[in-house]
């Protein structure tokens, strides 16, 4: 369950502030993570986990930060380069829905969460660092949770995390590398598609 609430901080912890080319990385996580909290607070239509209200979130606050394309190109894998454009936007869409409807439920336990961040350490790359931070929730012990971020011509983007150790876009990876090197990019469009169909589903019921 923790593990889902620190997937759900980056599905909708991060926005406008993001922008400011001159903000700094750590920034950014701190000022927006807190953002959304707030927002969680005061709105108990997010807080009970309405997948309306969170999707809309998602488009407001989380899109403009994070660099998509870049996650999904990057769970893909090698064969992303030879999708068509209509497969590429195909699996966007069926992954975002994916990551929405997988973590969405633990939103409510968001409001809960504080997030420490934590100082750089080393050298980094000017245009790709990982923030490192610790996220705790009442009862629970503190867990790392990582950003692996770059700049852009529109600011810092977030295009991977990792949670005690594993990094959620290359997990993915290899998950969707078995599917595709069995049934093509189509097929792993369609394995996603009905495992969302499910967890819809499933949410519903």
């Amino acid at each position: 369950m923790l593990i889902k609430l620190l997937i759900t901080m980056l599905l909708g912890s991060f926005a406008q502030f993001a922008a400011a080319e001159t903000a700094k990385p750590e920034d950014v996580i701190s000022a927006i993570t807190q953002e959304i909290i707030n927002e969680i607070k005061s709105k108990p239509d997010l807080a009970s986990g309405n997948l309306g209200s969170i999707n809309q979130l998602v488009d407001k606050k989380v899109m403009p930060i994070l660099d998509f394309e870049k996650m999904t190109s990057l769970a893909v894998g090698k064969e992303w380069r030879s999708a068509t454009e209509s497969q590429k936007s195909s699996l966007m869409k069926v992954f975002r829905q994916l990551l929405l409807l997988t973590y969405s439920g633990s939103i409510k336990f968001a409001e809960q969460a504080k997030v420490k961040i934590l100082p750089p350490r080393g050298k980094q790359n000017g245009k790709n660092v990982v923030v490192k931070t610790r996220v705790s929730v009442p009862g629970r012990q503190a867990v790392p949770i990582n950003y692996r971020m770059k700049m852009t011509e529109d600011g810092w983007k977030i295009y991977d995390l990792n949670v005690l150790g594993l990094w959620l876009v290359e997990n993915y990876r290899v998950q969707f590398s078995q599917i595709v090197s069995s049934k093509g990019i189509d097929g792993l469009i369609k394995e996603i598609d009905e495992k969302n169909r499910k967890l819809m589903s499933k949410s519903n019921s």
